[in-house]
């Protein structure tokens, strides 16, 4: 078949330049989609996005192939995320393992999960959805439909969301997680081999502690006078204790997502309100504990008046709507996560929140003037300036606590 094409280059991102040979790849992967889509001629558009430090792992680009098919004029939008150019791995976590976990993710899970949904007949408003991906993704790029066409977008990073928002997202997190109980029954091979055998993607070395280390400083720089004290103290074994967190083979495990927070969560607004949401970002997905995402999530986006309102009201929607999704497969939360367990497992792992803010919070409200470079900083000595908003969050997160008993 005779094709026309123009194609345009990459408007690239100051920051990094993608590695001449992933580009060519990309190209190539680009063209082979147009042509099984039936375009006949076609002009390929592509630029990059900045995600104002949304995201630190990875380039990421917006191509639209628009032109002429049989059937007339169409137009295919795309989302692109292509690997990190780093000269090695980053200290504390593998860029090259975060892209093949992904890239597992989008072309094994979403499979599974849209079949296990169709054979249990589940509607399709309740159903757990994932973004379209390509064969042609591989693990140096992953090419997905870009649903920002279809009115996805995402919030600021900063942001405290609504509380429909945090509802929908709670709820999909459940189903989530519950996949990995359907998986064990369902797919019991699969299971074995696939999922409980996903490892959590840090490295808690000598170089993590030296990260956290510099991580707490800008914690003790942004916080009150009135508690540097109590979180100086507890900062000491901050980072043992997250390893402890995140290797605890006592507890419940399931699928967690890793990086549940709202630049990685796509909305649908209607009427001045969410209507539907799409998770995305797979990269550090793991077989761990679920209360570890849940925590995760609610520390990201929320403030101390938020949680004291909202937050057992999210942890009850949780295993709610855990059981109820459960049920379309014939299976009894009881026999995996009863509520008791639960229960105690989200208060004994409370402290995580607290442990997780303190280290990771700050990247979420680096200033926009000074977004770390991971890919060609030292993790061990990292220092960057954050945003005025950071402190009335970290406060307010140090603040609940102490209330709690937790320092």
């Amino acid at each position: 078949m005779q094709v026309e094409m123009c194609t345009k280059t990459y408007e690239l991102e100051k920051k990094y330049i993608c590695p001449k040979d992933i580009s060519n790849k990309l190209d190539q992967s680009i063209e082979n989609i147009a042509e099984k889509t039936g375009f006949t001629k076609y002009n390929i558009e592509k630029k990059s996005i900045s995600t104002n430090g949304g995201n630190y792992l990875g380039l990421l680009y917006e191509i639209n192939i628009k032109g002429k098919t049989k059937a007339g004029d169409q137009e295919l939008n795309l989302f692109v995320k292509s690997v990190i150019p780093v000269e090695s791995d980053l200290q504390v976590i593998s860029v090259s393992d975060v892209y093949k976990t992904e890239l597992f993710a989008y072309k094994e899970l979403a499979k599974i999960f849209e079949d296990l949904q169709e054979e249990a007949k589940v509607p399709n408003d309740e159903r757990f959805k994932m973004v379209k991906s390509y064969s042609e993704s591989n693990t140096e790029t992953i090419i997905m439909e870009n649903v920002s066409k279809k009115g996805f977008v995402t919030g600021h990073r900063m942001d405290v969301v609504s509380l429909k928002f945090a509802e929908i997202a709670i709820k999909e997190l459940a189903k989530f997680h519950a996949f990995s109980f359907v998986l064990k029954e369902k797919r019991p091979g699969f299971f074995e081999k696939h999922v409980k055998t996903m490892k959590t993607p840090y490295n808690c070395g000598e170089q993590f502690h030296e990260f956290v280390d510099s991580m707490s400083k800008i914690v003790i720089n942004n916080i009150s006078e009135e508690v540097k004290a109590r979180v100086q103290k507890f900062c000491e074994g901050m980072a043992d204790e997250f390893e402890r967190h995140i290797n605890d083979d006592k507890v419940k495990h399931c699928l967690c997502h890793g990086d549940y927070r709202p630049n990685n969560i796509l909305m649908k607004i209607m009427d001045g309100e969410v209507s539907q949401i799409i998770p995305v970002d797979y990269q550090l997905l793991h077989y761990g504990c679920p209360i570890l995402d849940i925590l995760y999530f609610i520390m990201n986006c929320t403030d101390s008046e938020f949680r004291r309102a909202h937050m057992t009201h999210l942890k009850n929607l949780y295993h709610k709507t855990m059981t109820k999704f459960l049920k379309y497969f014939d299976i009894d939360v009881n026999s995996f996560y009863p509520r008791h367990e639960f229960e105690k497992e989200f208060k004994d792992k409370l402290d995580y929140g607290l442990i997780y803010a303190l280290i990771y919070l700050p990247f979420m409200f680096a200033s926009e003037d000074d977004i770390p470079d991971v890919a060609k900083q030292d993790m061990s000595t990292l220092s960057f300036k954050v945003h005025n908003k950071y402190k009335n969050r970290i406060q307010g997160i140090v603040e609940d606590y102490i209330e709690w008993g937790i320092i």
